[in-house]
């Protein structure tokens, strides 16, 4: 049965898009009226797309005047690369106890589309759309375990995760090594190498996490 997409989750969508590539700045601050017009919609969606984006700690409402994006901190970004490598590594290890499993190889097969087909062709793609490619990829082995509190810790994290990757990749060359640090946890996990392929993740997330010091420090 297909759901019908109702305004407000669509306003949502197109907010939070703006905002995690920087669309929407930090320094300024919008009104629910501003939104409706120039999305051509009564201010009701917007007011309820924005009371989500505050919800998910993306924007600070001001009463009366409007709200703002709220800005990612490098403390931030360091807590949620604790939080993922964590999470993460406990679920690699998983997929590969379960990769002779038919779900295991269904994972299996996910992860090398991803990182020789889909991530490559979205090269020539804009940063967004790779970012979202990214998480696709992580989530394969989180979901793979079933574990409702890491789905959920990460989908509760997923927004700023994505301001955070999406920031990242504005750096030079930065998706070609991406897809290398994907690559390379792809492999140890085909080789069914646990320690290598929770290797190949921590490298992936000190990578990310050294160029986003570089970029906040600027």
């Amino acid at each position: 049965m297909i759901k019908k997409v109702s305004f407000k989750d669509q306003i949502y969508e197109q907010l939070k898009q703006e905002i995690i590539t920087g669309e929407m700045r930090t320094d300024e601050i919008y009104s629910e009226q501003m939104i409706a017009d120039k999305l051509n919609v009564s201010r009701t969606p917007v007011r309820e797309a924005v009371l989500q984006l505050r919800f998910e700690n993306l924007v600070d409402v001001f009463s009366g005047r409007g709200f703002s994006v709220r800005p990612i901190h490098f403390f931030d970004v360091q807590q949620i690369i604790q939080a993922r490598t964590a999470i993460e590594g406990a679920s690699l290890r998983a997929l590969i106890i379960g990769l002779d499993t038919a779900e295991g190889r269904e994972v299996l097969e996910e992860m090398e589309r991803y990182v020789k087909q889909d991530m490559p062709a979205a090269l020539v793609d804009n940063n967004y759309n790779f970012m979202r490619l990214d998480m696709e990829f992580h989530m394969l082995s989180v979901s793979f375990t079933g574990n409702e509190f890491f789905i959920q810790i990460m989908n509760m994290m997923r927004t700023r995760l994505e301001q955070a990757i999406v920031s990242s990749l504005k750096k030079q060359n930065r998706t070609i090594a991406a897809i290398d640090e994907h690559e390379k946890i792809f492999s140890a996990v085909n080789r069914h190498d646990t320690d290598g392929a929770i290797r190949a993740l921590v490298n992936h997330m000190e990578a990310s996490e050294s160029i986003l010091r570089e970029m906040m420090d600027d």
